[in-house]
């Protein structure tokens, strides 16, 4: 329950941070926490047959596939450390561990997820993409690595360059959590 909660505090926070970012920052902990709050009881309750069957493949898919992020641990840290929320960074980082099973037995269908994943993926590039080009606006040699603000500091610059490695750090993990939900769907979860 301690990862929801923290979940729910990084959507809050990046509500806080941007109404633009609020397109899914993050798709793992909108998944976690709006998917429909269900749990494993309640999603399956209608058949019970259809219901274990739909338990026994997810108990098997997470002995081939990820159960959580938590591989990403080391790579998220380098994109998340310039990221000007502390609050930010500390959920991000802990939204890696969050149980990806979990998060299947709370969805309404696989497939529908995904879908809205890679939407929510491409939102976030544009995102990116966009703050980049603001950021590179900002710099008397455009071809220069986008470097962070110091603390304190404050700009058109700055913020595009928060918006990029907030977009970054986010696609990071959305990337990661739609190859992990097509694992379990090719192992026969849906």
């Amino acid at each position: 329950m301690g990862l929801i909660r923290s979940l729910v505090s990084l959507r809050e926070t990046v509500m806080k941070m941007n109404r633009q970012k609020v397109s899914c920052v993050l798709g793992i902990s909108l998944v976690l926490v709006c998917g429909g709050g269900q749990g494993v009881s309640e999603t399956f309750a209608g058949d019970s047959s259809s219901s274990t069957n739909q338990a026994e493949k997810l108990a098997l898919a997470a002995k081939h596939c990820p159960t959580d992020l938590s591989s990403l641990q080391p790579k998220m840290k380098d994109a998340v450390q310039f990221i000007k929320s502390s609050t930010f960074r500390d959920t991000m980082l802990a939204s890696l561990q969050a149980s990806i099973p979990q998060a299947i037995t709370q969805t309404d269908g696989l497939a529908q997820h995904i879908a809205w994943l890679k939407q929510e993926i491409a939102k976030q590039e544009q995102e990116r993409s966009h703050a980049e080009k603001v950021a590179r606006e900002g710099l008397e040699d455009p071809s220069q690595e986008l470097m962070p603000c110091r603390h304190g500091k404050e700009g058109a610059y700055c913020y595009a360059v928060d918006q990029y490695l907030v977009s970054t750090a986010a696609n990071l993990a959305n990337h990661a959590f739609v190859d992990a939900l097509e694992c379990y769907q090719r192992e026969g979860v849906q």
